[in-house]
């Protein structure tokens, strides 16, 4: 635990820094990232968002990564979010999601430890969740999305 709290803000600082390298608001999804764990992570992103921004209600406007070939989670994402019933557009990935199109959702996804560390940020406010992995190579939610707001 000593060590996750040790690692926590320096992978934190990773991700902001990798993101910085083209729009400082962009989506970071890790290359690294397996499609099965990118089913698990848009299926609880999907879950996760529907008490803020309720289903066919809301429109989503992803924010992709700037690397299309080493991102599996944005198609699935899309998918996942367009099957829960929200309207989904995906922003142009050179100037961003524009707010009258509906509310910008961003999500880093980043490998920790034996696990992989989702952030979703929507409405200023920033959900994380850390995914431990099993044996057979999945991933499983270790504990509840913790949300923080802005100004907290």
């Amino acid at each position: 635990m000593k060590t996750l709290r040790i690692l926590l803000p320096l992978v934190l600082a990773l991700l902001v820094s990798a993101c910085a390298t083209t729009r400082p608001t962009m989506s970071y999804v890790a290359p690294e990232l397996a499609p099965s764990e990118a089913t698990v992570l848009a299926s609880d992103t999907a879950s996760h968002l529907a008490t803020p921004l309720p289903p066919a209600k809301s429109t989503v406007v992803l924010d992709p990564p700037a690397n299309r070939s080493a991102d599996v989670l944005t198609p699935v994402l899309l998918s996942a979010l367009r099957a829960a019933g929200y309207g989904v557009i995906e922003a142009d990935r050179q100037t961003g999601p524009k707010s009258a199109e509906g509310t910008p959702v961003r999500y880093l996804v980043s490998p920790l430890e034996n696990g992989v560390l989702l952030r979703l940020q929507y409405l200023g406010t920033e959900a994380t969740r850390f995914y431990t992995r099993t044996a057979d190579g999945g991933v499983v939610a270790s504990g509840p999305f913790i949300v923080r707001e802005a100004g907290q």
